[in-house]
């Protein structure tokens, strides 16, 4: 018998955070592999609750590439992985 887990229920459900890393470069094996994923599930978590979505939607609309946003609950994150590939 499998027993559910409900903090995990929407986890893989698609959250802006996947677009954002693909438009900031950011790997996501990079992010999970950090502090052995806890980083990348607090990150999917900020981002679930975000309090930013409508101008995060308008800032991926906007950009195919570009560096971490300040609105994002997760820039830093993302910078630190950035600077760990230079």
């Amino acid at each position: 018998m499998k027993i559910a887990r409900p903090e995990f229920a929407d986890f893989h459900q698609k959250v802006p955070m996947d677009d954002m890393m693909q438009t900031v470069g950011v790997n996501i094996l990079d992010a999970i592999d950090v502090d052995g994923g806890q980083s990348y599930l607090r990150a999917r978590s900020n981002c679930r609750t975000c309090t930013s979505k409508a101008t995060c939607a308008g800032w991926l609309a906007s950009h195919d590439q570009g560096e971490p946003q300040d609105f994002c609950p997760n820039a830093d994150f993302f910078r630190s992985l950035k600077s760990a590939d230079d």
